[in-house]
């Protein structure tokens, strides 16, 4: 009875994120609903669309997601890994940030989450 009660708290947490190939309906509320909040608060775009949700090893959650740039513009699907019991959400970086990250601490979410992607998402 506690998951129906938390349910509309969930779906209006992650209203703005859409999932476009349907892919949370095999994670169910319970890991999906806090993964797509997750993502739009630290991603920052109400209109982030997500694809390839799946459980990776390790407890981690796995997929794309596809953001707007500062034109509007959606700039294609990335990668991004999930720790739900850390709150950490981080998309692969890509080469130029990888070049020129805006801080240390933004270098040191990138390689975190390019080791928890590698260790719980990467096929192989």
């Amino acid at each position: 009875m506690a998951a129906l009660a938390a349910l509309p708290l969930l779906a209006s947490a992650a209203q703005a994120q859409t999932v476009v190939d349907g892919s949370d309906a095999s994670l169910g509320v319970d890991a999906a609903g806090p993964v797509l909040a997750l993502i739009g608060r630290q991603m920052r775009d109400p209109e982030a669309r997500v694809s390839g949700l799946r459980k990776g090893r390790g407890g981690a959650l796995c997929g794309s997601v596809d953001l707007r740039n500062r034109m509007g513009t959606y700039t294609g699907p990335q990668p991004f890994v999930a720790d739900l019991s850390e709150n950490f959400l981080g998309r692969l970086p890509e080469g130029p940030e990888l070049r020129s990250p805006g801080s240390p601490a933004a270098f040191k979410a990138m390689q975190r989450a390019k080791a928890l992607y590698e260790a719980n998402c990467a096929e192989g």
